[in-house]
């Protein structure tokens, strides 16, 4: 598979595809949101001007993948994979940072949070061929550390609001096996 197999990606009953102009509304609304935002390391609202200021950064930057989620062509959330090296190609960088949120939408369900982190990671380790993810996670935010956990990331305990948590690859493998259950032929 080629990088551009990660630009769009179709599998466990979720697509995610690069983001629009045409998305940036109701991703602002989620982002701001206080269920997201206070779960972020910057909380603050973002203005349109600032999402359009992001937009216009996000469009032209090679080392970062930026996915607007859909499930039955309802958009319902948001994830990314951010490059170490910001002036390389994603592919192939050793750690790429990821992150996700979900919108308040009625196709939400369970297991949503799940499918859209394993689209997401199988394009990091699969198409995208990076060594290890990172992310970080509001150290009360359980939910996130549980699906964390169920993903094999590898959580860093520190002394400050928010947890680090590492990713291979063959920690991934091993860890997806059991959530595959859960999706038909991805």
């Amino acid at each position: 598979m080629n990088e551009l197999a990660a630009l769009r990606i179709d599998a466990y009953g979720v697509v995610l595809r690069l983001v629009t102009p045409a998305d940036l509304p109701a991703l602002r609304r989620w982002r701001n949101s206080d269920a997201v935002r206070l779960q972020m390391l910057d909380q603050h609202r973002i203005t349109p001007a600032e999402q359009r200021r992001w937009y216009q950064q996000i469009s032209q930057d090679h080392s970062a993948r930026h996915w607007c989620v859909e499930v039955r062509g309802t958009r319902c959330g948001y994830a990314n994979l951010k490059g170490g090296v910001r002036t390389a190609s994603l592919t192939g960088q050793a750690q790429a940072d990821s992150g996700l949120y979900l919108g308040d939408t009625p196709v939400r369900h369970g297991l949503l949070a799940v499918a859209v982190a394993l689209c997401q990671l199988d394009a990091a380790f699969e198409q995208l061929h990076i060594d290890r993810i990172k992310t970080q996670v509001k150290a009360g935010n359980q939910s996130a550390l549980r699906l964390n956990q169920m993903l094999g990331y590898q959580r860093q305990d520190t002394d400050t609001p928010f947890l680090t948590c590492t990713l291979t690859a063959a920690d991934y493998r091993r860890a997806r096996v059991p959530l595959m259950r859960f999706f038909r032929h991805a």
